[in-house]
């Protein structure tokens, strides 16, 4: 495991995105306008949002993607600069309009997003693939808000450098299945999940038990899926080995980024040398506590709450054997 001086260095190639957030009781039917309680603006983008939960760990973190000349591509990369990001690898596209993601809340935490790309649209696979040969990182991390091409390139780039990377496979989209299996983990949700077993020819329906084991066999990849409250279950191809994990109980707020919250806490623990059971155990925990709290980076776990998430991020429990199979289990009092 590294020293706590010895930062782990993460590039994460993704999106930008301008959160435009909307709180209402309830979300309104198609023709019908309701009365919102509060509206706020935020940056978002699942790659920016992934970005600075990794920096905010710890992590040295150099981000690769495309923004506008716009007004919203200026505060994107103020943003993550203040979190000590490094953006030189970030191209800004002369006339392009930088993504912008409305947003959904109701009163029950849950959302709905309408992502634009905008920019994101616009990063080239040969600015990826130079970026990761200059920052030489230990983990890469992508998702789909980008190019297919741009994600292909860094996952082949990431390989023949030796570096762990990690696809979360969001939003969801056809793909050819030889892009899954470029990486060496793959992370989609429950509903993601469901949509790569259908284009693998595969039951969605089946128990996420059998799903799980199957979809990572078939593409030949270590897999996490993020299964909200639930927690999460995690995949080892080479031990064939199948762990849920639990998730800390939350007061839910707000849902929004707390998925990203845990894609990063993930990448920043792999990094660092944990074991990918309790990396997986500490991304539960840093999501848990995103999901207590409104916005999307904002929301994301500090100060004194990040400090105890960090402090316990060494002492989490080992696996124990259940009724059900193998689960992790957390200590009294994790991450408080």
């Amino acid at each position: 495991m590294r020293s706590s001086s010895d930062a782990p260095r993460i590039v994460v190639v993704g999106s930008t995105m301008t959160d435009m957030i909307t709180y209402a009781q309830t979300l309104p039917a198609a023709g019908e306008t309701v009365i919102g309680s509060s509206f706020e603006l935020g940056f978002g983008g699942k790659g920016a949002n992934q970005a600075v939960m990794c920096a905010v760990l710890g992590a040295t973190v150099s981000f690769v993607a495309c923004v506008g000349d716009d007004v919203f591509g200026e505060m994107a990369l103020e943003n993550l600069t203040a979190h000590g990001i490094d953006t030189s690898a970030v191209t800004v596209s002369a006339g392009a309009a930088s993504g912008a993601a409305p947003i959904w809340v109701d009163g029950s935490g849950e959302n709905r997003i309408v992502v634009v790309p905008g920019a994101n649209d616009l990063l080239s696979a040969d600015a990826v693939e130079h970026s990761l040969s200059v920052a030489r990182p230990d983990v890469v991390v992508c998702q789909l808000e980008i190019p297919e091409a741009c994600v292909d390139r860094a996952l082949r780039t990431a390989r023949e450098q030796g570096a762990v990377s990690i696809l979360n496979p969001a939003p969801m989209k056809e793909l050819d299945s030889r892009l899954l299996s470029l990486c060496r983990w793959l992370i989609p949700n429950g509903s993601e999940l469901d949509a790569i077993a259908q284009q693998l020819g595969l039951d969605p329906s089946m128990p996420v038990r059998e799903l799980v084991p199957r979809v990572g066999s078939l593409l030949d990849v270590d897999i996490v899926v993020t299964l909200g409250a639930e927690g999460a279950m995690i995949y080892g191809r080479e031990e064939q080995s199948l762990f849920p994990v639990a998730a800390p109980a939350a007061q839910v707020v707000d849902t929004t980024g707390a998925g990203d919250a845990f894609v990063g806490a993930f990448a920043y623990a792999v990094a660092i040398g944990i074991a990918p059971e309790e990396a997986t155990l500490f991304g539960c925990a840093c999501a848990s506590a995103s999901v207590e709290a409104r916005g999307t980076q904002t929301s994301f776990p500090r100060d004194k709450r990040l400090a105890a998430l960090k402090r316990t991020i060494q002492h989490l429990c080992p696996s124990e054997l259940s009724s059900d199979g193998p689960t992790l289990i957390r200590k009294e009092g994790y991450g408080t």
